[in-house]
């Protein structure tokens, strides 16, 4: 009986864990999450706003996309990262170091490419009128010390929710993909040339990645705050 019990809860747990992993409304949960509750009520397929209403789920599709794309490229990086780590007592082909690389380039590439997308839908339909008056009354400065959150990005963030900018906000989020893109590729250049790339450039890439993932987990949970 405790055999089959145990067999039970275990086919449970993983009938559960593969609905979250293919529910919508349970994934992403890391960042850009409710991004398109900005741009209409409710946060669902089911929307009042008329036109809105297949609007609203693409919008998310391209927030699931942008941020898995984002963490795709970031694992490939730091794949890279450790290669280079551990290319003075291992012997590592090029082609090692090239194909993590473009890996995180081209991921990153389509995570702008999905936010590129995801901007371009929302300027299709007005705001959420009621969900900007909430950002806009949040109390940014008591959230921050709360949760010890980092104070420069999340000033960052502030200057555009707090003044119910959502299109500055979507901008801002391009120019740390771009940004990130500009210092991959002075690392490509580097490599394609059978050069070490300078630790100051692996450096800062590794701080534009961590920065622009902040940025949009802190989005992330003020929405959440305010939705929840």
């Amino acid at each position: 009986m405790n055999k089959q019990i145990k067999r039970c809860s275990v086919t449970i747990c993983v009938v559960l864990f593969i609905y979250c992993i293919c529910n919508p409304s349970s994934y992403a949960r890391i960042e850009f999450n409710w991004r398109e509750c900005a741009s209409a009520p409710g946060c669902s397929s089911t929307l009042t706003l008329l036109g809105t209403e297949n609007m609203i789920p693409t919008m998310k599709l391209y927030t699931i996309e942008s941020a898995g794309y984002f963490m795709k490229s970031h694992a490939a990086y730091q794949e890279f990262l450790n290669l280079v780590e551990m290319s003075e007592s291992n012997s590592i082909g090029a082609e090692e170091f090239k194909n993590n690389l473009y890996n995180a380039i081209d991921n990153m590439e389509k995570a702008k490419a999905a936010y590129t997308n995801l901007k371009t839908a929302s300027e299709k339909i007005p705001y959420h009128q009621e969900m900007i008056d909430q950002l806009m009354k949040f109390d940014y400065d008591r959230f921050r010390i709360k949760y010890g959150l980092n104070e420069p990005v999340f000033e960052k963030l502030k200057a555009f929710l707090g003044n119910g900018d959502i299109a500055g906000f979507d901008e801002a989020v391009i120019a740390n993909l771009d940004a990130i893109l500009s210092k991959l590729y002075e690392i490509k250049v580097a490599v394609e040339n059978c050069l070490a790339p300078e630790i100051a450039i692996l450096w800062r890439t590794s701080q534009t990645y961590v920065e622009a993932q902040l940025f949009a987990q802190y989005m992330s949970e003020v929405f959440n705050e305010i939705l929840f």
